[in-house]
């Protein structure tokens, strides 16, 4: 099968080029949508490359079937509709070819980290933990983690089915608006129980206190929420992501 190449966008690192981190934006928007927050963690991960993709356009129900760039398509924000399974894998698929290509140029597998936010993090849990695995039957990727901002647990009901050798051994860091009134607070956190208890994720819950932050990059899920966050990141999520991506690709050549 062919891959349609990804449009995207890239911010450079300012040292050696050691990382990288994929970011998925969410409906509507594309990969200008996240460079405020790239060019802010940047300081602070010189040896990253940022890439920074479009979705396709296509019409999203949800949204009157106005033409949008959408990784899926969306009927409503309810989730208990038929999801665009296939929509999903086709945008899994052209993760896959984005990461293949950092791989191709000589990142290891370990050292790329795949974010997304809302729709966007709902990709990169089917990529992340699932990936290559989930359309070619492999193993799928062994990456340094992943990061999910206000996003849901996709195709529920077989997402266990779908997961990689490797996912269980995967840092996520999820992070979510408690006032978040697109995808709702507590959908994330059942979301996350999912994977705690359906598929075999560690899970912690951030509000829980510093040993769980303590436990920031190891396997499993860190879930924290930001109180009176609606669907948006906020200013306490962002040095949080900052201190995950520093523990999960570090800088090799700091000092």
């Amino acid at each position: 099968m062919s891959i349609v190449t990804l449009p995207f966008l890239v911010v450079q690192p300012t040292k050696a080029h050691t990382a990288t981190v994929i970011c998925l934006h969410g409906i509507g928007d594309d990969g200008r949508g996240w460079n405020p927050l790239t060019n802010e963690l940047a300081l602070a991960l010189p040896h990253v490359k940022w890439v920074l993709p479009h979705a396709p356009q296509r019409p999203v129900t949800v949204y009157n079937k106005e033409w949008l760039r959408a990784w899926f398509d969306m009927p409503s924000f309810s989730f208990t509709e038929t999801e665009d399974a296939s929509g999903m894998l086709d945008s899994v698929c052209k993760l896959d070819a984005l990461v293949k290509a950092e791989v191709d140029a000589g990142i290891p597998q370990e050292r790329i980290v795949l974010s997304g936010f809302s729709q966007g993090g709902a990709i990169v849990l089917l990529s992340g933990l699932g990936g290559r695995a989930v359309h070619e039957g492999g193993e799928g990727w062994k990456l340094a983690g992943v990061v999910v901002m206000s996003g849901w647990l996709p195709l529920r009901d077989r997402f266990k089915s779908l997961i990689s050798p490797h996912a269980l051994t995967m840092p996520v860091f999820w992070g979510h608006g408690t006032d978040d009134p697109i995808v709702r607070y507590s959908f994330g956190r059942k979301s996350a129980e999912i994977l705690k208890d359906h598929v075999g994720l560690a899970l912690r819950w951030g509000d829980k206190g510093e040993a769980e932050r303590a436990a920031f990059g190891s396997a499993g899920v860190s879930f924290l929420g930001y109180d009176g966050v609606l669907h948006a990141t906020c200013s306490k999520e962002r040095a949080d992501l900052k201190e995950f991506l520093k523990r999960v690709i570090p800088d090799n050549h700091a000092g």
